[in-house]
């Protein structure tokens, strides 16, 4: 069983399976905004195609006009750029500017398991032990466990995985499949044990960083 490096964070269970708890700021760490961000400005994107394809069909694309449309395109994805902007500004003010995640991976996948905003990452760390309890059979810390993790949790599934991006000065790795794209956050002195636990046992993913 792969150990992670000495003074990692990572806790390793009995049975191979390892969890962590990460703690960023909203404010700081540019991940989240920029995965809204996209979004946001992809869907616009797909407005403004649809609009001139619905011109260019009924003859009413005129070469032109094409500044005064461009105009109007470029309000369109300004709007939905600023609309991601408030959007995530009222959600990191909502989340006391930080945003803390339970990980836990074995063979099979990782689990992205969001706590409760008003756990801190010290606090969160006791979920670790926690869980460790319900392995062990300790009821007192099973107790602890159940009124700090959240059901929100997002699984990734290592087989179906299709890419990986990785972002060593962020700490970040993308795992993608499919119809779902998840992002993998550590300790960057923990970054190369789990990006390469997670290479290794993705047989179908193309690697893009």
């Amino acid at each position: 069983m792969p150990q992670p490096p000495a003074g990692s964070s990572i806790i390793v269970d009995q049975d191979g399976t390892y969890r962590w708890v990460f703690e960023y700021s909203l404010w700081r760490d540019p991940t989240v905004f920029l995965t809204i961000l996209k979004i946001f400005a992809g869907v616009a994107l797909g407005i403004v195609i649809v609009m001139e394809l619905v011109n260019l069909f009924d003859g009413g694309w005129d070469i032109a006009d094409l500044g005064e449309r461009l105009r109007f395109d470029a309000i369109i994805l300004a709007f939905a750029c600023g609309l991601a902007t408030l959007g995530y500004v009222v959600y990191a003010l909502m989340q006391g500017g930080k945003y803390c995640v339970l990980f836990t991976m074995d063979d099979a996948g990782v689990e992205f398991r969001p706590l409760p905003k008003e756990v801190k990452r010290a606090e969160a760390v006791g979920a670790l032990n926690v869980l460790l309890g319900l392995a062990t059979g300790s009821p007192s810390q099973v107790g602890i466990g159940l009124t700090t993790a959240t059901n929100d949790a997002m699984v990734s599934t290592f087989a179906n995985v299709r890419s990986i991006q990785g972002y060593p000065r962020r700490g970040v790795i993308k795992v993608n499949e499919p119809l779902a794209k998840n992002q993998v956050y550590v300790e960057k002195s923990d970054y190369d044990f789990v990006y390469g636990f997670i290479r290794a046992r993705c047989p179908h993913a193309k690697l893009r960083g």
